[in-house]
């Protein structure tokens, strides 16, 4: 049995409703978070910027002797989740492809919705990676730029973030989409 602990990191808190998950599906593994609030939000920066900050965190996770990294920051899967698989010898996941692959298996109407970081939908990674798996689905994606401040505030509710929310989503719904990909893992937080 393998007693070293899984490490987690995302750009601030939004990672712990990753690290609650595999708390619940892993409830004897030890985790070791870090949350990068010195550099959070990562959403607005470069992917390249975002790619050596994921690089930096990889490196001091594997220097903990974690058995496994996951990445539970979306925008920091777009960045660089394949070079870092590439480079490293220490097995590393990210979050992107399984709320695709769960997006894909949920839409009946072929019309799925991504709400996500500057950098993430940027980064194009939903589109490309449910294109692979079903190339008949139709992806629309949707920046939520201030979302992710309002959450680190501690702002969860109210009539301020309610309406950033509905002024996010409203072309989303006009577009006919059945499934909501939360492509940030601050998201369900609101």
């Amino acid at each position: 049995m393998d007693n070293r602990p899984i490490g987690v990191f995302d750009s601030g808190v939004g990672g712990l409703t990753v690290v609650k998950e595999i708390i619940h599906l892993l409830p004897h593994e030890e985790i070791l978070y870090l949350g990068d609030t010195a550099r959070v939000p990562y959403g607005p920066r470069a992917l390249d910027q975002v790619r050596g900050c994921m690089f930096e965190i990889v490196n001091f996770l594997r220097k903990q002797d974690v058995k496994l990294i996951v990445i539970a920051c979306n925008t920091a899967t777009a960045a660089g989740l394949q070079d870092a698989q590439e480079i490293n010898n220490v097995p590393i996941i990210g979050v992107i492809e399984p709320g695709a692959r769960a997006a894909c298996l949920s839409t009946r109407a072929k019309k799925v919705g991504v709400i996500a970081t500057k950098a993430t939908t940027k980064s194009d990674a939903y589109r490309r990676i449910i294109s692979t798996m079903d190339g008949q689905t139709e992806v629309f994606t949707r920046a939520c730029p201030t979302l992710v401040d309002f959450i680190e505030r501690g702002e969860l509710e109210g009539g301020r973030i309610a309406e950033e929310v509905r002024s996010y989503l409203g072309l989303l719904i006009e577009e006919g989409i059945d499934v909501l990909i939360l492509g940030c893992n601050h998201y369900p937080l609101t």
